[in-house]
């Protein structure tokens, strides 16, 4: 059997409209698949992100969050580049700017159910 590899990363959003629009800006791209409680972006070959409401009952926007999203891009200069850019956005939340870590230069933000993304080079 060969190995398994995670292709899907799923959040839980609390209003799919909202939360679809703040992606397209974020990713610069429309979603490739949209209905009612289930929207995804291509990530990648055969890799999805998707947001889902979930099966009709209303998620809690401030349920505790344990992970990150990552978007990973080519450089350090990149990482700097993108955040420039997204600081002039008013709908995009700054959680913390641009730092240096062990693994290069990084940033977060947050999206509009409290998921928290970062920002950084590839590894």
């Amino acid at each position: 059997m060969s190995a398994v590899k995670a292709n899907l990363q799923l959040i839980y959003v609390s209003d799919i409209s909202r939360s679809t629009e703040f992606y397209k800006e974020i990713f610069n791209t429309d979603p490739i698949f949209s209905s009612p409680r289930y929207v995804a972006f291509s990530a990648g070959g055969n890799c999805l992100f998707a947001l889902w409401t979930g099966n009709g009952n209303p998620i809690k926007i401030d349920a505790p969050r344990f992970s990150e999203i990552g978007i990973m891009l080519p450089s350090n200069k990149s990482v700097d580049h993108l955040f420039e850019k997204w600081e002039k956005k008013e709908n995009i939340d700054i959680l913390s700017p641009p730092v240096t870590e062990v693994f290069g230069r990084t940033f977060l933000v947050k999206d509009p159910d409290g998921h928290v993304i970062r920002v950084c080079p590839l590894d």
